[in-house]
């Protein structure tokens, strides 16, 4: 077992990656997770399998006055393609305080007579309109799932902006939105645009129904995406 002086990037890679694991799993239109520190990491090779990091650190609702939430957690990047193996622990463990907004934005949404359709989130000055915000949150929920399952050792990952987003109205009990994204990796400076469906409603959270990488972007759309 190897103790990792902190501040190292493969620290808070590592916490990255906890992070969008989270965010994936208790995120969601009113709910968003951010690092507030990270405390220790220890890092252990295990040969023929791959690394395995332990962190506690201390993260925060960056939409809402809540207590801070300490956290304990593994992440293991596996030597094959392997997607990471996370776990975590939460201390206290987050109550449902965002209930009457999440009702609130899913009543919206399902009573449209017209699918929502937007583009460019935020747009050139960094600007989202406040009736976006949920749908820009929702996103940044769901695209923890893509971050964790294909992160690495060498990637960082940050979701910089929706080129496109549009809902589909069905009978089905979910919110369903399809988001075209940019994702953009830290390590590589790499721009990779990903098309996802997700589906979310109060009760049973967010889940990405369908993910895949799409053709690379041009290089003036790589200048113009702004990490988030």
């Amino acid at each position: 077992m190897e103790t990792v002086t902190l501040p190292h990037f493969s620290a808070f890679r590592a916490a990255g990656v906890v992070l969008d694991y989270i965010n994936y799993i208790l995120g969601g239109p009113n709910r968003y997770f951010g690092r507030e520190e990270v405390i220790s990491c220890n890092r252990q090779s295990l040969p023929g399998e791959g690394t395995k990091y332990y962190l506690v650190l201390t993260i925060r609702d960056g939409l809402n006055e809540q207590p801070i939430l300490n956290c304990t957690a593994t992440v293991l990047y596996y030597t094959s393609k392997k997607a990471p193996d996370v776990t975590y622990t939460l201390q206290p463990e987050p109550q449902n305080y965002t209930a009457e907004k999440d009702k609130e934005f899913y009543t919206k949404m399902k009573s449209r007579s017209e699918p929502l359709v937007a583009e460019n989130i935020p747009d050139n000055f960094g600007n989202v309109p406040p009736d976006m915000e949920p749908v820009r949150n929702l996103s940044l929920a769901a695209s923890g799932f893509i971050k964790s399952q294909h992160a690495t050792e060498n990637t960082f990952y940050l979701m910089t902006l929706i080129k496109r987003v549009k809902q589909v109205i069905s009978d089905n009990p979910f919110l369903e939105l399809q988001y075209e994204m940019l994702i953009h990796d830290k390590v590589s400076e790499e721009i990779e645009r990903w098309s996802m469906i997700v589906e979310w409603s109060p009760s049973q959270g967010v889940r990405v129904k369908e993910h895949h990488q799409l053709p690379k972007i041009n290089p003036d759309e790589n200048r113009r995406s702004r990490p988030t």
